[in-house]
């Protein structure tokens, strides 16, 4: 699925998908920032994720093996999209920079355990701005 620069097609996209459960996730996939920011693709952007006990944890990856953003999934709720079900990508960590932990991902299936929509957020105080689309691809 080609998706568009435009982000009100995204928004229908994003409603229109599923929830995925939180043990869908697992291995690498390729990230394509889609509005908002610049892409990342020509340093191979990807997520990586990995069990650790009962939870999901991950990070970033950017050209060979350069690893950033450690995260950990989580049940969420996308508010501004209607509160629609969304797994949640918390880069809260100790191990992540002061701008770093304020990010926040949310995340609905458009294909099953192939291809993810997801929310961009940087939070401030206790707001969620909004910065733009992203797909995960396995």
């Amino acid at each position: 699925m080609n998706f568009f620069n435009d982000s009100r097609k995204l928004d229908e996209i994003f409603r229109n998908a599923k929830a995925p459960e939180i043990s869908e996730f697992n291995g690498e996939y390729a990230v394509a920032i889609l509005t908002g920011l610049p892409s990342l693709k020509k340093i191979a952007h990807r997520k990586k994720f990995y069990a650790q006990g009962e939870r999901v944890l991950g990070c970033n990856v950017v050209f060979k093996n350069l690893k950033w953003g450690r995260f950990f999934l989580e049940e969420g709720t996308c508010e501004d999209m209607g509160s629609l079900k969304a797994i949640k990508i918390n880069y809260n960590s100790n191990e992540n920079s002061f701008l770093t932990n304020r990010i926040r991902d949310f995340v609905r299936c458009v294909e099953e355990n192939k291809l993810y929509l997801g929310r961009l957020y940087f939070k401030i105080g206790k707001k969620l701005l909004f910065l733009g689309y992203f797909s995960l691809k396995k």
